[in-house]
């Protein structure tokens, strides 16, 4: 659903009930978003109402030509998942849980069904997860990336060529389990 700019432009304006509307509007996508940035999913209604808050405190920040709105939010959700993850969580992974997806998806040749691949995916080192889950998953350049994570371009190459080392180490465990 495209999210018109009047809309945007009432929520500015305080609007309440157009801020209802935009939270509806925005409220499935960005459950997923956090959901798949959460080692634990039961803190996504923190996180999510922590991101609201940014959401609309920061939406005249918005610019219309640089972008939907969608992405936008989306990635103030990704960021306060995973500073969430940091200040409450402590030491964590992130878990895929996205369920537009099919439930089952090709890795490496193999069929694997989603649960399997997120519980594998759930091992991996944070910070090689995060660059993953940014890069293959969300579609973020390293450049992106280094915005979000605070860290340099190289270190993001880094990480997710790690990531991916570490995904075919893990093979044998698909094929175990």
């Amino acid at each position: 659903m495209e999210i018109k700019d009047s809309l945007v432009q009432a929520c500015i304006a305080q609007d309440r009930k157009a801020q209802k509307e935009l939270y509806l509007i925005l409220l499935p996508y960005l459950r997923a978003v956090a959901q798949r940035y959460l080692k634990n999913t039961s803190y996504a209604k923190d996180v999510l109402q922590e991101s609201f808050v940014k959401i609309f405190q920061r939406l005249e920040t918005f610019e219309t030509g640089k972008g939907a709105l969608k992405s936008w939010a989306a990635k103030i959700v990704i960021n306060t998942s995973i500073n969430y993850n940091e200040r409450v969580i402590g030491k964590s992974t992130s878990e895929l849980n996205d369920d537009h997806r099919s439930t089952e998806l090709e890795y490496s040749g193999l069929e694997v069904s989603k649960k399997k691949l997120m519980s594998i995916l759930k091992q991996m080192p944070k910070g090689y997860f995060e660059v993953f889950n940014l890069f293959v998953v969300d579609g973020y350049s390293h450049q992106e990336i280094t915005s979000i994570l605070n860290i340099s371009e190289a270190l993001s190459r880094k990480k997710l060529s790690r990531a991916r080392s570490w995904l075919q180490k893990s093979r044998g465990k698909l094929l175990i389990d």
